[in-house]
């Protein structure tokens, strides 16, 4: 694995620093971290990209920031087919537990259900889509990812 991280992911880093400007960077970075989450793809390395080029403090803020904007989308996404999700679940209700009862108490039990859901091992992108099945609101959802993932985000800014 450490090979592969040598030869292919730091040359792709090094050349995107390179190749584009800071402020394009800033984009990139931003779209990447917002986007790849939601079609089932890792936004790590570009999470490595923030903190390489802007630092800890503002590549934080950049990385906070798409990761509102990106689990959002598939909650919205999520509201679509509601009903879907909820018959998904329905029929597995073992593999479910978890994510209905994210979707119980006040605002916040939410919130700390969502939470702990953040930093656990769980596949949190699956989350991102059968959160609004849980009837989890926004509020709760939205601010319990923000704080769960915070130190994931400071993991990857520091390595």
């Amino acid at each position: 694995m450490e090979a592969r991280f040598e030869s292919e992911i730091i040359p792709i880093i090094n050349w995107e620093r390179e190749t584009f400007s800071t402020p394009m960077l800033a984009l990139l970075v931003f779209g990447s971290v917002a986007i790849f989450p939601t079609l089932l793809l890792p936004s790590t390395p570009s999470m490595w990209v923030a903190g390489m080029t802007f630092g800890y403090g503002y590549g934080f803020l950049l990385i906070i920031g798409a990761v509102a904007f990106g689990v959002s989308i598939p909650y919205f996404i999520g509201s679509l087919f509601h009903h879907k999700i909820q018959a998904w679940l329905d029929r597995h209700p073992k593999k479910a537990f978890i994510i209905r009862l994210a979707g119980e108490g006040t605002w916040f039990n939410q919130f700390q259900a969502v939470v702990l859901i953040r930093i656990s091992p769980f596949p949190y992108v699956i989350y991102n889509y059968g959160s609004v099945a849980s009837d989890v609101k926004y509020g709760p959802y939205l601010l319990g990812t923000l704080v769960g993932m915070t130190p994931e985000i400071f993991v990857a800014i520091y390595s």
